[in-house]
């Protein structure tokens, strides 16, 4: 027997809206008649243009911009404070105590000398 081919226009079992398949016809007898529809190779698919508001979304990326920009000023003003201050305490400390003499010690990473009486 030859099988009919259908396309189908909603779920059904394993087949979901736009899969193909062919079928006895008696099988298809059974189904109900909405749920696939003989297939034509031939017919172009129709797509319908949609129009979409993108305006709120244009919105929210201009008030995100917006608020990143205020940010980096924010962090930029806190960045110039920041090292303002750090300048200022190193004055205040190479004011306050003269350079004293560099103090012998082993380079770093050497073992300490053991058994040395003090």
């Amino acid at each position: 027997m030859a099988k009919v081919i259908v396309e189908f226009l909603k779920t059904h079992g394993r087949y979901v809206k736009g899969d193909v398949a062919g079928f006895e016809a008696a099988t298809l007898a059974k189904w109900p008649q909405d749920v696939c529809r003989p297939y034509d190779a031939d017919a172009s698919a129709t797509v319908e243009p949609q129009h979409v508001d993108s305006s709120e979304a244009q919105k929210a990326i201009a008030e995100a911009q917006a608020e990143f920009e205020r940010k980096g000023d924010e962090l930029a003003a806190r960045e110039a404070d920041l090292k303002a201050r750090e300048e200022a305490l190193a004055a205040r400390e190479a004011a306050q105590s003269p350079d004293p003499a560099p103090e012998k010690t082993a380079p770093a990473g050497a073992p300490p000398k053991q058994g040395a009486k003090t």
